[in-house]
């Protein structure tokens, strides 16, 4: 191998061949032997002038030569040295609590002055990225403070990823260090250890203010029933004065009371039991009037929605030996009051079925309990049914329950498997988050084996071994004879329920996931062409989803005719959307709604017929901003310690700036990049071999040739 170096400004240029330097002699005399064969002999040198034949003569040479020098695969090594920038980030808090002040406009003004100076103060010396936060973390402010709600965790696992291996040397967060959803901000990024320095927004001060702390209630009522809410009240800085608590249902006053407020720290709570009275989802506004001088009234009334159904799903679980799942699954459901849950053990079980809507089977088939004749029950009967394999499923026995998917190749060994989400599952939709979080959970302990479709079956989540997407079936759903029917290939639900209170601090995706499965299994299918299929109630910072399916009249899923989609909100004006096509479903994101209640209408021409399906939902108030005024900067000093930074106040950035530059592990990193191309595939060598046959044909041509 033979290198000859060229150092440009701030690049290193080398051309390498593979053979030694002497083959280029070859490739010299080979253009030097071509051109003297073709033109040692021709009349046109004789014609020309002297300088105008070596012209000739040297254009070939140099072409032969070169073409014979790119049959050596020469090649272009490249060095270059970059400089980056140390990266500070600034992230803003655009949650409703910034703003949550008589005084907004000014705080406003404020913040957006001090964003701007730190750009033009910092942009000179550092690579400056912006950022806004909320419940969602998006690439610059927009200062427009309507975030529902405040998620530091969503903001720095965001940081991790998008700036890991990165010169990052310092955030600033502009907050009032109020959060409400994610886990504790002291925790701070898992990847990027820098200082985390913060622009304290808000007011300390404890002012004179009534509000509604909380409203506890369940989402669900059943009808005929009477149902708990229990209202929080509190008030600060307000002893001697009266407030009024009203409560309505649908715009009727239900319940009303009169608060005497004692004390400079008030509480109390109300408890009452409205009786649910019809079907359908109802709008509850609770308020408390205003007392003079009071900081705000925004957080003095909070909205509620609760849907009235007719009755439980009844849902039997039996396992064949005690496992975590089983406490799982249980805990799942009852937190939910849609289901009312049975938890028994297989061994010794003399119960009826008849009366449950789904049976879930946990190692059964097994070794331990056989479980064939119950099997064959719940099959005789319709009963839905969901099978968990693990450890002591016997695999012979569950090949002959028809599940729609055969186990083969099995050995009795489990193996760690990972969930990954299939790609087209259509009979229902889970949240993004869900989406986002189902593959990051710890493996499943997975009978060893080759799982095979033996009939249409419905792929919610692939198994992944190690780095491996297997495509085969981890959870899946079959229809059989309209028996529904779901299998987990696996066991350690329980190990996703403890990750996501350790990612999140709440069981709700892993929850999401079981309810989901459960409230398909359920439920009873409906049998119209036509199905849609949403949730009855939406947080006001989420984009309402729909799904819808529609069978043609050979019972085959179709997406050809269109589908129009109409949402109505309570005045009766109609907001029109057509519905997506993704293979043979429909799908529509009709965005972010205000609260309130709705009702859909969908509709499609099949053949000859009209078919329609309507519902209802609603969009519920988070109102979490709201209900504190007092700003939290003792979290904010805890983060400064913790990391080394410091805390700083509006109209004081230029000494944030000045404590960033004074900060010497904020330094510049260069680095080295190494580029390796063939030669003959730089735009130069095709232009140089253009020029020397256009050279030498313009002079063959103007001598007479060609």
């Amino acid at each position: 191998m033979t290198i000859f170096p060229l150092i440009l400004r701030n690049v290193g240029i080398s051309l390498i061949i593979s053979y030694p330097w002497w083959y280029i002699t070859f490739c010299l005399l080979a253009g030097a032997l071509y051109a003297w064969l073709m033109y040692r002999k021709s009349p046109l040198l004789s014609e020309m002038s002297v300088w105008t034949a070596r012209i000739l003569v040297l254009s070939r040479f140099l072409l032969v030569s070169l073409l014979s020098f790119l049959l050596l695969g020469p090649m272009i090594r490249s060095l270059s040295r970059d400089i980056e920038k140390p990266i500070v980030i600034v992230a803003l808090d655009e949650s409703k609590s910034m703003v949550n002040s008589k005084d907004s406009i000014r705080i406003k003004g404020e913040i957006q002055n001090d964003m701007n100076n730190l750009r033009d103060k910092l942009s000179a010396d550092y690579d400056v990225r912006f950022f806004s936060f909320g419940d969602k973390v998006e690439a610059s402010p927009k200062y427009n403070f309507s975030e529902a709600s405040t998620n530091f965790s969503r903001l720095f696992k965001n940081l991790d990823v998008q700036f890991d291996n990165r010169n990052v040397g310092a955030i600033i967060l502009a907050t009032d260090g109020l959060y409400n959803d994610g886990s504790s901000p002291l925790n701070g990024p898992g990847r990027l250890k820098v200082p985390i320095y913060s622009i304290a927004i808000g007011d300390t001060t404890i002012r004179k203010d009534i509000f509604i702390s909380a409203v506890n209630h369940n989402r669900e009522a059943f009808l005929g029933n009477s149902f708990p809410l229990e209202i929080i009240v509190d008030a600060k800085e307000a002893a001697g004065s009266k407030t009024t608590l009203t409560v309505e249902e649908d715009s009727t006053v239900i319940f009303t009371r009169s608060l005497d407020i004692t004390g400079k720290n008030y509480h109390t709570i109300v408890n009452l039991f409205p009786e649910a009275k019809s079907k359908g989802i109802h709008h509850y506004k609770i308020k408390l009037s205003g007392v003079e001088g009071e900081l705000t009234e925004v957080n003095n009334s909070r909205d509620i929605f609760i849907e009235v159904i007719a009755e439980k799903q009844k849902v039997l679980l039996l396992y064949a030996a005690p496992h975590p799942d089983i406490s799982a699954i249980r805990q799942s459901l009852e937190s939910s009051p849609n289901y009312e849950i049975t938890v028994e053990s297989a061994v010794g079980f003399t119960g009826g079925i008849s009366e449950y809507n789904l049976i879930i089977l946990h190692n059964i088939p097994g070794n331990v309990f056989d479980g064939q004749q119950l099997i064959e029950k719940i099959n005789t009967a319709g009963i839905s049914c969901w099978y968990i394999l693990g450890a002591s499923t016997a695999i012979d026995a569950f090949n002959a329950t028809g599940s729609g998917v055969k186990v083969t190749q099995s050995n009795q060994q489990l193996n760690d498997v990972q969930a990954r989400l299939a790609d087209n599952f259509s009979l229902f939709v889970v949240s993004e988050e869900l989406k986002s979080a189902i593959g990051t959970w710890p493996p499943l302990k997975v009978p060893f084996g080759v799982y095979q479709a033996q009939s249409n079956i419905y792929t919610l989540l692939e198994q992944k071994i190690g780095t491996v997407n297997s495509g085969q079936p981890l959870l899946f759903f079959s229809d059989v004879n309209g028996q529904k029917r779901a299998v987990l290939a696996g066991e350690g639900i329980w190990r996703w329920k403890l990750n996501d209170f350790n990612e999140n601090e709440s069981h709700d995706l892993s929850r999401e996931l079981i309810i989901k499965i459960v409230q398909y299994l359920a439920v009873k299918e409906n049998r119209s062409p036509f199905r849609v299929f949403s949730k009855s109630n939406y947080k006001e910072n989420e984009p309402l989803l729909f799904d819808a399916r529609l069978y043609n009249q050979s019972d085959q899923l179709t997406s050809v005719p269109e589908v129009n989609f109409r949402i109505i909100n309570k005045a009766g004006k109609e907001f029109p959307f057509t519905m997506s096509r993704s293979e043979n479903t429909y799908t529509l994101n009709a965005g972010v709604f205000p609260i309130g209640n709705y009702k859909f209408k969908a509709e499609v021409k099949l053949d000859d017929r009209i078919l329609s399906q309507q519902g209802e939902f609603s969009v519920s108030a988070l109102q979490i901003e709201t209900a504190i005024t007092i700003a939290d900067h003792q979290l904010l000093n805890a983060i400064a310690a913790e990391t080394g930074a410091a805390v700083f106040y509006p109209g004081k950035t230029d000494d944030l700036v000045a404590a960033i530059k004074k900060n010497e592990n904020l330094k510049s990193i260069s680095f080295m990049h190494k580029r390796l191309e063939e030669l003959l595939n730089l735009p130069i060598i095709f232009v140089l071999i253009v020029v020397l046959l256009a050279l030498e044909w313009f002079i063959r041509k103007r001598a007479g040739s060609y």
